[in-house]
């Protein structure tokens, strides 16, 4: 299991010394993450300033953008990096699409995303071979590539992944991707009933085995080194989940541990402005069906009790409480050992 590191919130300008810190920790990957700025710009400077991490976009919004745009930018990273570069699209909710981005939504964002990695591919494979650029879906057309807007070649492939929580999505990337980006919120049961199957159907689509493809996901872990900093560790997880739950898109999650019932009445709550109140809905239960709660050299051995087999790659959502960094060095090395 690889551990990674999330750079949610962060300027492009810190991403650079928090990608190059986090290499020399002993971190397998950072993912960029199109919050306050370009997940691009982000990437970009992580990869300047590393030499053997991976680096990720997880996520830059596919429908703000069009196939050609993100094509260009994903291209010259991987080839400036070597090949270390990943691409990871999602496709972000309506609301944020035709409001903050001004973009249009078009409905069926599975069939849209399906539309977008298929150009992807068809304006790669044309910049790989020198062939001729004719792609035309239901969604994007990309027919026109001359040689002076043809990039630099070079041989290093861009790995695709999309973000997935419902079965319709991560099917879509079990069949075209070669991963997906799992969200925190979830449990167990959701991964075994709903998201590994979705998996599976959508490599037998395509004719693969599922080591073609790596899922990642970022894990709530409420970490102290005391019995008080993991009660606060906890409050604090809590409403987050709280915050995620009152959403309909996570009711199903809920559902594989019995509480499907709690997301209306989360959401009303949050309608209502009662963020304070959310939290203490999420009861000890349900923290630890989402949640690794522990002491951050816990996290290790609960997080492959619980995800290995099942996940590739994981994150903590939350930064880890350890300064030391020949501790969290030796933290981070655990989670590539095989546990009982």
């Amino acid at each position: 299991m690889k551990i990674d590191k999330g750079m949610i919130g962060s300027s492009a300008a810190a991403c650079g010394p928090l990608a190059a810190q986090a290499e020399g920790l002993g971190y397998d990957g950072v993912w960029a993450s199109e919050s306050v700025t370009d997940a691009f710009l982000q990437s970009q400077a992580a990869l300047l300033s590393t030499e053997r991490v991976s680096v990720g976009t997880a996520i830059a919004v596919a429908f703000a953008r069009n196939p050609m745009s993100v094509a260009y930018q994903a291209w010259d990273l991987a080839g400036a990096s070597d090949g270390r570069f990943v691409l990871g699209l999602g496709s972000q909710v309506q609301a944020h699409v035709e409001r903050r981005f001004s973009m249009p939504w078009g409905g069926r964002p599975v069939a849209r995303m399906r539309d977008f990695l298929l150009a992807l591919d068809a304006i790669f494979e044309a910049w790989r071979t020198g062939g001729r650029l004719s792609y035309e879906g239901e969604y994007y057309s990309h027919t026109l590539m001359t040689p002076v807007f043809t990039p630099h070649h070079h041989e290093h492939r861009v790995p695709t992944m999309i973000a997935a929580v419902g079965a319709k999505m991560t099917e879509l990337g079990g069949e075209l991707c070669d991963g997906l980006l799992l969200h925190g919120m979830t449990t167990q049961a959701y991964l075994d009933e709903v998201t590994l199957p979705a998996v599976e159907r959508g490599l037998a689509a395509s004719g693969r085995e599922r080591s073609a493809l790596e899922l990642y996901c970022p894990i709530f872990m409420a970490m102290g080194d005391t019995e008080e900093e993991i009660a606060t560790a906890s409050r604090t997880t809590k409403e987050q989940i709280a915050f995620y739950a009152s959403t309909p898109a996570y009711r199903k999650v809920l559902e594989t541990v019995g509480y499907g019932d709690l997301q209306p009445e989360l959401q009303t709550m949050s309608r209502e402005g009662r963020w304070a109140e959310m939290g203490e809905r999420i009861d000890d239960a349900l923290l630890h069906h989402i949640a690794l709660v522990g002491t951050p050299e816990e996290m290790p051995r609960l997080a492959h009790e619980r995800f290995g087999g099942r996940l590739d790659r994981i994150s903590s959502y939350y930064e880890w409480p350890v300064q030391d960094p020949d501790r969290l060095g030796e933290i981070l090395a655990a989670f590539g050992k095989e546990q009982a």
